[in-house]
């Protein structure tokens, strides 16, 4: 788990420097459909991580295309793409309970928390299951590594 939870951490870095550099905070929404399949290959230990990976990465290449194709990257500066129509309702501090994002560190500390790092977990947390078939296939005492019983007939 350490080197996915060491990407995740790094991912989420990155999201929070380039959304602070650029204004735009949709940087964590540029990597929804890419980070799961990082997580998922580096999983990869037998053929039901592999499996595993497969659907991960066919789920993400259909929602990388999807966004792609509604504007959320921009060629070649991909930093770049249309900003989530809701962070700058959230910044606008028009949304009720919500007024005090409109200052510049408490919206800098939403956004480190809550948009990078809150949401680059919840990526990691999606391809759990991977990780902990990963964990099991590494067990020695993983059932699948155990010989089948002989069937009686």
């Amino acid at each position: 788990y350490h080197l996915s939870l060491c990407i995740c951490f790094l991912i989420a870095l990155k999201c929070f420097i380039v959304s602070s550099i650029t204004g735009n905070v949709s940087q964590v929404d540029k990597l929804w459909s890419i980070s799961p399949m990082i997580y998922a290959w580096i999983a990869v230990t037998d053929a039901r991580t592999f499996l595993m990976a497969v659907l991960v990465t066919v789920w993400g290449i259909r929602l990388t295309w999807n966004f792609n194709r509604r504007g959320g990257y921009m060629w070649p500066c991909v930093w770049r793409g249309e900003e989530d129509y809701r962070w700058p309702a959230l910044r606008s501090g028009t949304i009720p309970f919500f007024g005090l994002l409109s200052q510049p560190v408490p919206w800098a500390i939403f956004n480190l928390v809550f948009i990078s790092l809150y949401q680059n977990l919840l990526l990691l947390l999606i391809t759990a299951p991977s990780l902990v078939a990963w964990s099991a296939a590494r067990s020695p005492a993983c059932i699948d590594s155990l010989p089948a019983p002989p069937l009686d007939m």
